[in-house]
């Protein structure tokens, strides 16, 4: 897999508050390890229907996103812990970039 094919799907309820939220520090981080990806937004049903190489949403979101075609599923406590997500998401995107 090539760096720039990389895509992270960021999922709230209505794909437009949190997920944004969470994009634009998914970016930053990106931007922050060099790491080339598409990140896009979208509610749960929505979701289901996208191909993404990682989905990151809360917790709340587990029961809905089942069967969904992601590779890896990250499910944030807090989803404006910087920390969090740097703990979650880098390693993930290094394994699924290695592959």
């Amino acid at each position: 897999m090539k760096r720039n094919d990389l895509t992270i799907m960021t999922v709230c309820g209505a794909g437009v508050g949190s997920s944004v939220l969470l994009r634009a520090n998914i970016l930053k981080l990106l931007d922050k390890y060099g790491i080339k990806a598409q990140v896009i937004t979208a509610d749960p049903l929505t979701a289901k229907g996208q191909k993404a190489d990682i989905i990151v949403t809360q917790e709340a979101f587990k029961k809905s996103l089942e069967g969904t075609q992601a590779r890896k599923i990250i499910f944030l406590k807090n989803l404006v812990s910087s920390k969090e997500l740097e703990e979650k998401l880098i390693p993930a995107v290094k394994e699924i970039i290695s592959q």
